[in-house]
């Protein structure tokens, strides 16, 4: 069977998992070697190896034409092989043409998908005559991530197999073409990330204070390009009631390409709705621009009306989303504050008299401090006075404290919000409506929540947008996108990093796992989940969001700090619970 075609514009492009060709395998191989040698630290501290390698597209592939008297599976295999190293050089795209007939290359739509692949693809041949002039060739493929149109990731559930037919022609010469091929790209995931840059949108909040980060991935060798053009589309669906947009709608690039000068100057050149928008808004959108293509070799982002500079001084500064403060501990029946590698008392105590604390949150700067009281209770603790009842309920779940003070918790599948006048507001999202929510966190900027809820389908983690009011009340979420769906049996999730979420997860065997999952894909590895072994049995976990801290604690109470993607070191022990603001 084939899968379901996802219409896609010029910008995006998937690959097979073929085999590259062996002159590409062996330069490749010559340069990763040579590459890793240059890298490798010969002193100071354990790092996390997780890094990838800069500036890929400088790599240069040998891309092979068809041979003579190649066989119709062995031409689809040069044609896959070939065609997966389109996103890195366009020379490479003129290569696989070779393989494809005149007719067929026309109607082939080489960016209307990315189906990410486990291993390489098996082909299947029919006997063919010697007399015959055509053939199918079957490809099954097992994939185990899809890139949408805009260049949005989502990872598959399990793997999923199928077959992808080609039909090949004999032509006059007698030599084998590929006449009939479905739209898009297929890519082994170990190849992936090398064929599609793992690029961070930004949209700023509607009170211009922080940027609302939108991971996407585009072609190795265009990738500032299409950034810059789904920027000036605006933010994706699940996006657009939590951000905002400066650039006047219709705004396009000027000339499809934005390039970088050798002094690092990024230009974009915009058609002439961009006068359109204030002085302001014009320093926001180069703002805008700056915060999502600054990367490498460039640094500076030039707005140009046409061939006409724009002046864009004067905006006021965007935060990132970063958690602000340090994480606090409940160890040994008291709140004690996790400094590095080390618990220290408080400043001001916080009394916990009388309280049966099952969880624990905090506001940026510790304002608020919360605690769940048992199961049926949420409240703010402090030095001095009677907690103060923020929730009541039954199988409330653990609080989350955003920016604005809110603290968020569920019961069932209502999200309860209790606001700093008291007031709670009550959220009936339709697409909870059948499930349990377990576990809720808002991100650092506030136009963001994870959440992860039980229903029909299994445990799934959810990222929506929040809607808000003008008085920054929550009204809503939009619809969610899926996250880390090939985790199983999630119990946490929480920020890791601005596009990133730990997970408290179960391996395939069973046990327990903290697991890094990506917001639009995970970048390294095929932009797939990943599990960061070290910590055993873990019961919870806690990120800072900008630092890359990351604590958990496990079920005998030992409290763990993150030390790279394999190594975590062991902080103290007789610890219950343990929470970074958020």
């Amino acid at each position: 069977m084939t899968t379901p075609r996802t219409p896609r514009p010029a910008h995006r492009r998937r690959r097979r998992a073929a085999s590259l060709p062996a002159a590409v395998v062996t330069l490749l191989t010559v340069l990763a070697v040579t590459v890793a040698c240059a890298r490798i630290p010969t002193n100071g501290p354990v790092r996390d190896g997780d890094t990838e390698l800069e500036n890929i597209s400088e790599i240069g592939y040998i891309a092979s034409g068809p041979a003579a008297g190649a066989t119709p599976d062995q031409v689809v295999q040069g044609f896959l092989s070939v065609a997966q190293l389109g996103p890195t050089s366009s020379s490479s795209f003129a290569v696989a043409q070779e393989y494809v007939t005149d007719e067929a290359w026309e109607g082939w739509d080489r960016y209307a998908r990315v189906l990410v692949l486990e291993g390489d693809p098996e082909l299947d041949l029919t006997d063919v005559p010697a007399d015959a002039t055509e053939a199918t060739v079957d490809a099954t493929v097992r994939v185990v991530a899809t890139l949408d149109e805009r260049g949005m990731y989502t990872e598959e559930a399990r793997t999923n197999e199928f077959t992808v037919p080609f039909g090949l022609t004999r032509e006059p010469g007698g030599e084998w073409r590929i006449s009939q091929l479905e739209d898009g790209l297929m890519l082994p995931s170990a190849f992936f990330s090398q064929a599609f840059h793992p690029t961070t949108l930004y949209f700023p909040t509607p009170d211009l204070t922080w940027w609302v980060p939108d991971m996407r991935w585009f072609p190795r060798q265009t990738w500032r390009t299409d950034a810059t053009s789904e920027i000036l589309a605006g933010p994706p669906e699940w996006l657009q009631d939590s951000t905002t947009t400066v650039i006047p709608e219709g705004t396009s690039l000027a000339i499809d390409a934005v390039t970088v000068t050798d002094d690092g100057t990024i230009d974009v050149s915009l058609t002439s709705t961009i006068s359109q928008a204030s002085a302001q808004q014009r320093a926001l959108a180069a703002a805008q621009l700056q915060a999502s293509l600054a990367e490498g070799e460039g640094r500076t982002v030039v707005l140009s009306d046409q061939n006409t500079p724009l002046t864009t001084a004067g905006a006021d500064e965007i935060s990132a989303p970063r958690t602000k403060g340090e994480a606090l501990a409940l160890a040994d029946g008291k709140l004690v504050r996790v400094v590095g590698r080390e618990l220290r008392e408080l400043e001001e105590p916080v009394s916990l008299d009388g309280l049966d604390a099952t969880a624990l949150a905090a506001g940026p700067g510790d304002e608020p401090v919360v605690v769940r009281d048992g199961a049926e209770r949420i409240v703010r603790v402090s030095g001095d006075g009677a907690p103060d009842v923020l929730l009541s309920g039954s199988k409330l779940v653990p609080p989350s404290v955003d920016r604005f003070g809110a603290v968020w918790s569920a019961q069932g599948s209502q999200l309860l919000v209790a606001m700093p006048s008291g007031a709670v507001r009550k959220l009936d999202v339709d697409w909870l409506s059948s499930r349990t929510v377990r576990s809720v966190r808002v991100s650092p900027e506030g136009a963001r929540v994870v959440i992860v809820s039980a229903g029909p389908s299994g445990r799934l983690v959810h990222v929506a947008g929040v809607v808000r009011d003008a008085e920054n009340v929550p009204t809503g979420l939009s619809a969610p996108v899926q996250v880390g769906a090939s985790v199983s049996q999630v119990t946490q999730a929480v920020w890791q990093d601005e596009a990133a979420l730990a997970l408290i997860g179960q391996e395939s065997d069973g046990d327990g796992a903290v697991f890094l999952a990506g917001v639009g894909g995970l970048a390294g590895q095929g932009g797939l989940s990943r599990a960061q072994p070290g910590v055993p049995d873990p019961r919870s976990v806690t990120a800072s969001v900008g630092t890359g801290a990351m604590l958990a604690v496990d079920g005998d109470g030992t409290l763990y700090s993150r030390q790279s993607s394999a190594l975590w070191s062991m902080v103290s022990d007789g610890v219950q619970l343990v929470a970074y603001p958020g």
